[in-house]
């Protein structure tokens, strides 16, 4: 016996929505696609950074002990990473870094198109939270480096 359907409705989504929604689908597909290609470059062994035949045999170690056994060198933090953009295993970052900013990128696309000064000023808001939680981090980060340093010179 078939079912009956009710009559359809139309959904009406406003342009901040639509905005904000684009977006996002956009900036992660391109995110996704920035981590794969490199990452399957990487494993078809183009040129690594770290060579997957060494990775795995490190792979229990803590971080900072992975890093010396694989590279011979203590590596802290992130710059190294933009150091080493021409190694596959390094560019696949990028599509993270994209990934990390997509939400910020779409409640600043949603704040341009919203028609409602309080919608506009929650996602400007939200993005100016955002922002702060990544400098805010970033500062403490760097402090605690700093202290670490310092009590290291001082011994």
């Amino acid at each position: 016996m078939a079912e009956k359907k009710g009559p359809e409705r139309e959904i009406h989504v406003d342009m901040m929505g639509l905005a904000f929604a684009k977006t996002m689908m956009i900036f992660t597909i391109v995110g996704i696609i920035l981590m794969v290609i490199p990452a399957i470059a990487y494993f078809m062994g183009i040129n690594q950074y770290v060579p997957l035949t060494e990775a795995h045999k490190y792979w229990n170690m803590s971080a900072s002990k992975f890093w010396i056994a694989v590279t011979g060198r203590k590596i802290t933090g992130y710059g190294w990473i933009f150091n080493h953009l021409n190694k596959t295993d390094c560019l696949s970052m990028i599509g993270v870094l994209v990934l990390m900013i997509t939400p910020l990128l779409s409640m600043l696309a949603g704040a341009a198109k919203a028609e409602n000064g309080t919608y506009r000023a929650l996602l400007l808001l939200a993005a100016f939270e955002f922002i702060a939680s990544i400098v805010v981090k970033s500062i403490v980060a760097a402090a605690s480096g700093a202290k670490k340093v310092a009590g290291k010179v001082k011994k």
